[in-house]
């Protein structure tokens, strides 16, 4: 059985994070909260089970393991993140059609 980790949310990813509920919120204050909710549950749920998201092809060396998972609801919504012995290690949420692992290393 393997233990449940825990999350560590970078800078970079709380910014995202925040910008996203803030673009929604423009438009939908309820869409913005469930955005936020969702974060919660696709967090919680890698949390439980790491290898849930799929393995990004990285071409630089700092993103080899990087993973990526929809965020439950929002599917152009992407959590990029590592998996440590401990944690669930959240680099970045991004949107849409990225070179994800660029996005994930860059400014870390």
């Amino acid at each position: 059985m393997h233990s449940r980790k825990l999350p560590h949310r970078r800078r970079l990813a709380i910014e995202d994070i925040a910008e996203h509920a803030d673009h929604i919120a423009e438009s939908n204050l309820t869409a913005a909260l469930r955005f936020l909710d969702a974060i919660e549950s696709t967090v919680d749920l890698l949390c439980q089970f790491p290898e849930a998201g799929g393995a990004v092809p990285a071409s630089r060396p700092e993103a080899q393991g990087l993973r990526a998972k929809l965020v439950s609801g929002f599917g152009n919504y992407i959590i990029l993140y590592f998996v440590t012995i401990e944690t669930i290690d959240i680099v970045r949420v991004v949107r849409g059609e990225q070179e994800l692992d660029q996005i994930a290393v860059q400014r870390l």
